[in-house]
């Protein structure tokens, strides 16, 4: 240092010597020491930036000058240093400090600027990582939340990786991902606490969800029937005079009518469900109604699936068909019904299966042999008696199919055309049970769209009764349209536990449905099949699942009603209850034994199905 020092002074002093010899003036001696003063600063400079840091993660001394009467100073937004210590500050992220470094060397002062990352620290980083997971977590599932409820409410999937999401409740309780609506008299709170666990950290988020009040919630419409003297309807085997209004109501609860003092006979109908204390009925207009159809027609049906505790399996079954733009599909509608001023439950209002230009619409009233038909296949003409029964029937293959048209009261009907279905029938099942081909008899695409709805739901009914079948003129046979599934997807008490079970074929066992058990012994009925079921895999039979809570939630309010009305979940046990049922004691654990059913059902069908 001793050295750098003289060689310095010496420097200084020869270019003052040189100043006075050469007879320089003052004022270039003055600029050749100023120069000559920065380039010793700036040397300074140079050596004390390679002692310099550029990135820090800790408090540091910064380097003073090398050199006898140099003064090293360093400022931080304009505040100086003390001591040239520079403070690290824990934070989560980078961050440039810009610094000015100032080095006065006799009298002379320069400035220059440096810039030093401080290195943002690791723990306060995760922690802030965390921070912004947990926020950008509970901003999505706040946005997931609706402000107000009025049904059962299924909670969000929150698919994020590494996060896990539980949830409570202060009220009420949660069932399979469900909150379950309470039905309070008037609005109340609840707060849902959602466990959100990341970076194996847990933390809560509390969202505060209004029940509605039972008098705001949403209404469907309501039938209003009024017989004739206030008669009860208390047989199938006629009718009863009537009138019948028809309500609606909008978002706001507020009531229309759609159609009022409307002259109409009624009935009971059904089968099996006739005995059950809940009434279905059949409806006669006087003059054809729009019924919440695009259509009008006269008749009329009002299913009480009684023995079907979610009230939905036939709605599920309908809206399939529809997806599956089937010839012709029945109406999928609930309403609340009042008889007399009665409340008689929720039910589902739909279509009668008959020939019309808005339902099966096939020739019909002519005199040609081959014209439409319609015709039930129906082993209850068993349970009746081959010859006490009134039904107009013929037998093929041990199977009574009912002609439901032609008429036999139509004045068109004849023995030709009698004979003509029978043989047309008698000649598809021979050709079945022989194997030969059938493109010529018969729809195939009806039919297996047919097959795959009741399959799905593994109806009771695809082997016994309610299996319709039309032909119109000069066409082939087809199957549908589809109908009665109240007894169906692990409902129906009566079946042998096995084959209540959501795995295996139904339909198409040899002591069910004759014509689906041949069927299915042709490889090409298995290759269409194959390919119908993966055409419309994603987009229909899923949606099945999807399905059931819009169905259930559509009817909240009126099915508390119901089950206030006909308190018998958990507690019916009749030959129609299967034990699995009986054993669920809430609506919610009905809604999802079905749901656990079908997803169960449609995953082994998708599995079978592309095994053929």
């Amino acid at each position: 240092m001793r050295r750098i020092i003289l060689v310095l002074l010496f420097g200084v002093l020869g270019f003052i010597a040189i100043g006075c010899n050469g007879g320089l003036n003052s004022t270039t001696n003055s600029q050749l020491v100023t120069t000559n003063l920065n380039q010793v600063i700036e040397s300074e400079y140079h050596k004390l930036t390679e002692q310099i840091p550029l990135e820090i993660s800790e408090s540091i001394y910064l380097p003073n000058g090398q050199l006898d009467g140099f003064v090293v100073e360093y400022y931080l937004d304009d505040v100086l240093l003390r001591d040239n210590f520079l403070f690290y500050t824990p934070q989560y992220y980078d961050e440039d400090l810009d610094l000015i470094m100032i080095i006065s060397y006799q009298g002379l002062k320069r400035n220059f600027s440096l810039t030093i990352t401080q290195l943002r620290d690791e723990q306060l980083f995760d922690e802030e990582m965390t921070n912004q997971k947990f926020k950008d977590i509970f901003n999505e599932i706040r946005g997931l939340f609706p402000e107000v409820i009025v049904s059962d409410f299924t909670l969000p999937k929150i698919d994020i990786s590494g996060v896990d999401v539980s949830f409570t409740t202060d009220k009420s309780y949660i069932l399979f991902d469900r909150f379950i609506f309470t039905f309070p008299e008037f609005d109340e709170e609840v707060n849902i606490t959602i466990s959100v666990s990341f970076n194996r950290e847990t933390r809560n988020l509390i969202v505060p969800i209004i029940m509605s009040g039972f008098v705001s919630l949403p209404r469907i419409p309501e039938i209003h029937i009024q017989t004739d003297l206030l008669e009860e309807i208390t047989t199938k085997e006629y009718y009863i005079s009537g009138s019948l209004d028809l309500i609606s109501f909008d978002q706001f609860q507020n009531s229309s009518y759609q159609i009022q003092d409307a002259r109409m006979r009624i009935k009971l109908r059904g089968n099996s469900t006739l005995h059950m204390p809940k009434k279905p009925y059949k409806i006669k207009f006087d003059s054809k109604q729009y019924m919440l159809s695009e259509y009008k027609e006269k008749d009329w049906v009002l299913l009480a699936n009684f023995a079907d505790q979610t009230l939905i399996r036939n709605a599920l079954a309908y809206q399939m068909s529809h997806d599956l733009q089937m010839d012709f599909s029945p109406m999928v509608r609930f309403v609340d019904v009042y008889i007399n001023g009665f409340y008689q439950g929720n039910y589902f209002l739909t279509d009668q299966i008959e020939v019309s230009s808005n339902r099966v619409n096939i020739e019909e009233k002519s005199t040609d042999i081959d014209t439409g038909y319609l015709i039930e296949y129906d082993m209850r003409i068993y349970d009746e008696g081959l010859d006490t029964t009134e039904e107009n029937y013929f037998l093929v293959g041990g199977v009574p199919f009912v002609i439901k048209s032609p008429d036999i009261e139509d004045e068109h009907y004849s023995h030709e055309q009698y004979q003509f279905i029978e043989n047309y029938i008698q000649n598809l099942y021979e050709t079945l049970v022989n194997q030969l081909d059938y493109t010529h008899l018969i729809d195939e695409a009806s039919f297996v769209d047919w097959f795959i709805v009741n399959e799905v739901f593994k109806n009771v009914d695809s082997g016994f009764s309610s299996i319709y079948f039309n032909k119109d003129k000069e066409g082939l046979l087809k199957m549908g349209p589809i109908w009665d599934f109240d007894l169906s997807a692990g409902n129906p008490g009566h079946l042998q536990a096995d084959l209540r079970v959501p795995e295996g074929f139904y339909t198409s066992r040899p002591d069910k449905n004759i014509f689906f058990y041949y069927l299915m012994k042709y490889q090409s009925f298995q290759e269409a099949l194959k390919e119908r079921w993966n055409e419309v895999f994603d987009d229909i039979i899923i949606k099945i699942l999807d399905n059931i809570y819009l169905f259930v939630d559509e009817i909240a309010r009126s099915r508390h009603l119901n089950f206030q009305k006909w308190d018998v979940i958990g507690i019916n046990d009749e030959w129609y209850t299967a034990p699995e049922i009986l054993e669920l004691k809430t609506y919610e654990e009905q809604v999802w034994f079905l749901f656990n059913y079908l997803e169960i059902r449609i995953s082994w069908l998708n599995q079978e199905v592309n095994y053929l």
